[in-house]
């Protein structure tokens, strides 16, 4: 394979795996949050049905 070819493997990879992580990152970070979350001082929801 030509040295082109590995650069740009190499290049995708590496956006892949940054992703991935960078994801699991979002993702811990948003579970610790919801756990703080006191869901019952939370207003309900009232939505669109009084809209006319």
């Amino acid at each position: 394979m030509s040295p082109a070819l590995w650069i740009a493997l190499g290049v995708a990879i590496t956006v892949v795996l940054g992703y991935v992580l960078g994801m699991r990152v979002l993702a811990r970070q948003s579970r610790e949050i919801d756990r703080q979350v006191d869901y019952s001082k939370i207003r309900p929801w009232k939505g669109d049905e009084g809209r006319d």
